[in-house]
């Protein structure tokens, strides 16, 4: 972020400062700054992202009715919920907006129009209308479509070597994009018995302590997400920094990866081996091994340790109930 947001720093440079910069309360700007920096650090980069473009949608909804922002109005926040659930957004997006909202207000110290119990209504009126099913989510890869991809992928070259490694690697892993494009060469730790990430603080791991996450090696050599780590950092080298970098043509450049670069790499390699694309993320590599471990009789709580879910809730309505609705499934009895 290269700004700090208004509602980062929660009004912490109140009326009252003197002309040498100090307040009332004998607090310097630097004072401000660290208490600036811990507010910011209180969220994420990705949620603060987020709450600056649902705050800015909400911004330009009411100047365009000629309505403030803030303060909101109960009444305007409520029109521009149900509005937008009309449009087809979903209640996740529209709680987050609230959120936003919310958090701006109360950064500025006025009173939160989204706790009014006009707003409740309107919350509880559209989830009954429009129910609260996510939009659907990325489709978990299997081990057979997993080397379909890699039999597709041209390895003589090093875009393809690398693509290689971030594909196995995420899978065995169960990494978010996120963890694996922050990954450095410092963060592996081998071992005669598999590979050691130190995974970085992510969206589960608020207070940044940080986690280990363990790599078998594979029992096939085309799969093996180790072998496949060696081939590209006997490509890259053993220079510090990030782990996966760009390659432009035949050349390995020190830029780290975005994100949204392994979703688009993921993407095309799974169309590329002939496979339906369309919900094929970054995030069914992730998916793909909770499923896989799931069918393979794997218990719950050594998935959900190595997938890093807190709320085992989570892992067991996403990933676990999907697959016993298909093997419980009385359809298969109706002989048609």
């Amino acid at each position: 972020m290269t700004r700090t947001d208004p509602a980062d720093t929660h009004n912490l440079h109140p009326a009252g400062r003197t002309d040498a910069g100090h307040t009332d309360a004998g607090l310097t700007d630097a004072d401000h700054a660290r208490i600036a920096a811990a507010h910011a650090a209180a969220r994420t980069a990705s949620t603060r992202t987020v709450y600056r473009y649902a705050w800015r949608q909400w911004q330009r909804w009411c100047a365009d009715r000629g309505l403030p922002a803030l303060p909101g109005d109960p009444a305007a926040v409520g029109a521009y919920l149900a509005e937008r659930a009309a449009h087809g957004i979903t209640m996740a997006t529209l709680d987050v907006a609230c959120s936003a909202i919310g958090h701006q207000h109360r950064s500025h110290g006025v009173a939160n129009p989204t706790t009014h119990e006009s707003v409740r209504q309107v919350r509880a009126g559209l989830r009954r209308t429009y129910g609260t099913a996510p939009h659907r989510q990325a489709r978990p890869l299997s081990v057979p479509e997993i080397r379909q991809v890699i039999d597709h992928i041209d390895r003589t070259r090093p875009i393809g070597v690398r693509d290689t490694a971030i594909i196995l690697l995420g899978y065995a892993g169960a990494l978010r994009r996120s963890e694996l494009v922050a990954l450095t060469l410092a963060d592996l730790d081998h071992h005669t018995a598999g590979l050691l990430l130190n995974i970085r603080p992510s969206k589960t791991d608020q207070d940044a302590r940080g986690q280990v996450v363990g790599i078998a090696h594979g029992q096939h050599p085309a799969t093996d997400p180790i072998a496949a780590l060696d081939a590209w950092l006997t490509r890259r080298g053993r220079q510090p920094g990030p782990l996966f970098t760009r390659v432009y043509a035949t050349r390995i450049h020190a830029d780290p990866l975005t994100g949204n670069t392994i979703t688009r790499m993921l993407h095309a390699r799974a169309a590329a081996a002939g496979l339906p694309a369309e919900r094929i993320t970054a995030h069914s590599l992730r998916a793909g091994h909770a499923t896989t471990a799931a069918l393979a009789g794997v218990p719950l709580e050594r998935i959900a340790a190595q997938t890093r879910h807190r709320d085992i809730s989570v892992l067991i309505e996403r990933y676990i109930r999907p697959l016993d609705a298909l093997a419980t499934t009385s359809s298969r009895d109706l002989g048609l």
